[in-house]
């Protein structure tokens, strides 16, 4: 029974014009599809229906998270020393927002990839195969939804939490600063990308794709924050509140293993360029992408040594690859 608000049991009462026939028609708040009492016709009721919110349930405490610190000091091409000079200075909680898109993606790829052979004559010929493919699958993006500096954690770690209707403990929580529409509109754009690349498609003529978003949710994701100092100096990483794996961060480099990336580099790079250099006038082509290739495995080299007193992991720009950038157009990273 409606009250004199305007509200029923149920949820607010909204009263509708029916597009066919302009017959007032009454819904409740939440109701996807109703019927005109005049002309009887279905509607579908459209229009924003809030985001759903989730908080996982934070399952580490502080001796788990030093536990796990301190096998992550011995891993990777981290300082040997790291393990017995690092002093750790702050270990705490934080739950960080998250936007999660879940979509399905309908459509098809066109376009052709190139096959090159070289005949009896040594003459090298290329051949457009063409593709055609079609993409009909579900994804699931995601998108850091506040700026809590550089953690270097902007996807969702993982969704296997349990989720908890408050906050727990008195954990500090960053709120979302990025809008649900803005989050919908790039989580649609990021998952058409995600459907054209799954074509594998190496060049695109044609692309028709549909992105029907199934529902847009903000978690708020446990992570633990760690800092430490070694040699006068002050890093940190992050560890994941659910499954204690480390997530991300900077740590200094061994001088040994910047060496041997040198040597390495600068060998494999002038073997490479020598081999290119004397086969170059029998096939130009091999040749010049052998002395090109020779030189970019000398320069990441080079550059690793350059900046690689500090190593960084999880979503943080590695040092030498904002060198990369200005060197090689379009680079990627690594």
């Amino acid at each position: 029974m409606k009250g004199g608000n305007g509200t029923s049991e149920e949820g607010i009462s909204l009263n509708l014009n029916c597009p066919n026939c302009g017959g007032t028609v009454t819904s409740v708040e939440g109701q996807r599809t109703t019927s005109c009492p005049y002309c009887k016709s279905l509607l579908y009721i459209g229009g924003d229906r809030g985001v759903y919110t989730v908080m996982l349930r934070n399952n580490m405490d502080d001796p788990r998270v030093r536990s796990n610190l301190a096998r992550w000091f011995d891993k990777g091409l981290k300082a040997r020393d790291l393990p017995k000079q690092a002093r750790v200075t702050e270990v705490y909680p934080i739950y960080i927002p998250y936007w999660r898109l879940m979509a399905r993606a309908a459509g098809w790829v066109c376009g052709y990839r190139e096959e090159r052979h070289t005949d009896s004559n040594g003459h090298t010929h290329t051949k457009r195969v063409h593709m055609e493919k079609m993409v009909f699958r579900d994804f699931d993006w995601s998108q850091i939804a506040c700026d809590p500096g550089d953690i270097g954690v902007d996807r969702l770690p993982s969704m296997k939490g349990q989720a908890v209707s408050h906050e727990e403990g008195g954990i500090p929580t960053f709120e979302a600063t990025t809008s649900a529409d803005s989050a919908r509109a790039q989580g649609i754009e990021s998952i058409r990308n995600m459907a054209i690349s799954s074509a594998r498609v190496p060049t695109v003529t044609y692309q028709k794709m549909h992105v029907i978003p199934r529902f847009l949710v903000l978690t708020f994701y446990p992570i633990w924050m760690c800092r430490y100092t070694y040699r006068g100096r002050t890093y940190f990483a992050t560890m994941d509140g659910i499954t204690g794996d480390s997530l991300s961060g900077r740590a200094p480099g061994d001088p040994l293993y910047q060496s041997l990336a040198l040597v390495g580099g600068c060998a494999v790079g002038g073997v490479l360029a020598g081999f290119s250099l004397s086969i170059l006038p029998y096939s130009p082509e091999l040749g010049i992408l052998g002395i090109v290739g020779g030189t970019v495995i000398f320069a990441i080299a080079f550059l690793f040594v350059r900046h690689g007193s500090e190593v960084t992991e999880g979503d943080i720009e590695k040092p030498y690859r904002k060198s990369l950038k200005g060197i090689i157009p379009g680079w990627g990273g690594i």
